[in-house]
């Protein structure tokens, strides 16, 4: 089992997670011109507290997780909810095919954990429709002491500057880059940004 498995179970009791999914759900929705009609990929979902923001806003969104423990999470909601919109998808990036181009990637939190996050662009670029939307939250830049075990932990935060190479590297053009929220710990405040990007 891995840690966001075990995590899973008491992820939406941590008052901070849902208070950032908020945030970030509301810049998103101030910042791009959702429609009923598109159909979206939440990267890195977890429990969906962003998912769940979103999705009365749209037709359909993937709830994208490499954890099963969170997915059982995500699946049990979905059921109490009545969330019909809402496509739970156990996987990792890049293994998964859709029928169609989507019209918007959104994420929050998650691409510090991935290793190789131009690649990860790449794919997100190729999953979208030309003029499709980007919209990633994660951490500005920190000396790492944001988390208390850095296992699977590849980036504390990010620069501006080198989130938005990302993005021009796979074909993605930045739009808007604004700190949204913080999270208090350890005595101080960890900035949390949007970046969002539109598929040329």
């Amino acid at each position: 089992m891995s840690l966001f498995d075990e995590a899973a179970k008491t992820w939406d009791t941590k008052p901070h997670r849902v208070e950032t999914a908020k945030k970030v759900g509301e810049v998103i929705l101030s910042s791009v011109p959702l429609s009923k009609e598109w159909k979206v990929l939440d990267f890195g979902a977890g429990t969906g507290l962003l998912t769940f923001f979103l999705s009365p806003h749209v037709s359909r969104i993937y709830a994208l997780d490499n954890s099963k423990g969170m997915i059982e999470v995500l699946k049990e909601k979905i059921e109490k909810l009545n969330a019909e919109n809402v496509e739970p998808v156990l996987s990792s990036y890049g293994e998964v095919q859709f029928k169609e181009p989507l019209d918007l990637v959104v994420s929050s939190m998650s691409v510090h954990h991935v290793e190789d996050v131009e690649e990860l662009f790449g794919w997100f670029s190729s999953i979208l429709r030309s003029g499709g939307y980007v919209a990633v939250a994660d951490l500005l830049k920190e000396d790492g002491t944001f988390h208390k075990d850095n296992t699977r932990v590849f980036h504390f935060g990010f620069e501006r500057e080198e989130f938005e190479k990302y993005m021009v590297s796979a074909g993605i053009e930045p739009v808007s880059f604004k700190v949204v929220h913080s999270i208090e710990r350890n005595g101080r405040e960890y900035p949390i940004f949007l970046s969002v990007g539109r598929k040329i």
